[in-house]
């Protein structure tokens, strides 16, 4: 029996081209989203544009702002150390959970994923990096056993900390750096040393809020 491929919905296309645009920094923070305006350069009605900003605004890639338009989000320097600061808290303490049994699954899963990182990284698709991005974090502590800190990781990392390390005019360069970063945390876990792991995730966890922080005060200026 064949499977049945599942279509992009057109609110899935349309959530995909705006992430995108707001991504490569074709869309920029501030910049209003009329509805009536989109959906005639997408060709599509208002009812899928809706679900997929509804999507985007989960994602804090965008701000409804009922009845005025909504905007792509802006994010200041407080932003910034907040989402930087509960990252550190609950990705760290995430992976102290990461039990011997689990890290070969889980290595598994990761080699495959930094493979398809290195490829992005090396064709500049800084769209597909994020995701893999975000999946790569997932990762670490998807086999923990408490279920509300891994929907906590995963909320904060959906939404604007995983676009801060793109929405700059550097993004091909700092995909590279996270790469490299990634590479080290794995090398740690398969190495069998976890406090290597928990350090190495700390230092990249640094080196993004600095990347961001740096982003954030040339935007300033």
């Amino acid at each position: 029996m064949e499977k049945i491929i599942k279509q992009a919905t057109l609110a899935d296309q349309a959530y995909e081209y705006i992430k995108k645009m707001i991504i490569t920094g074709k869309l920029k923070p501030g910049q209003e989203l009329p509805e009536e305006k989109l959906a005639l350069e997408l060709g599509i009605s208002r009812t899928p544009l809706r679900e997929a900003m509804k999507r985007l605004a989960v994602d804090a890639l965008i701000e409804l702002r009922k009845p005025r338009p909504a905007i792509v989000a802006a994010f200041t320097f407080q932003d910034v150390k907040e989402i930087m600061e509960l990252r550190r808290l609950l990705e760290i303490y995430g992976l102290e959970n990461l039990s011997k049994a689990d890290q070969q699954p889980v290595m598994q899963v990761m080699k495959k994923n930094i493979k398809r990182q290195f490829q992005a990284v090396k064709t500049q698709n800084v769209v597909e990096f994020m995701d893999l991005d975000q999946e790569f974090h997932s990762f670490l502590y998807q086999n923990h056993g408490n279920n509300r800190l891994k929907e906590m990781i995963k909320g904060i990392n959906s939404g604007g900390s995983r676009a801060f390390l793109l929405l700059s005019d550097t993004a091909a360069d700092s995909a590279k750096k996270a790469y490299g970063e990634h590479l080290s945390i794995i090398q740690a876990i398969e190495e069998g040393d976890m406090g290597k792991a928990k350090q190495q995730l700390a230092i990249h966890l640094d080196n993004i809020e600095n990347r961001l922080l740096k982003y954030i005060t040339q935007e300033e200026l």
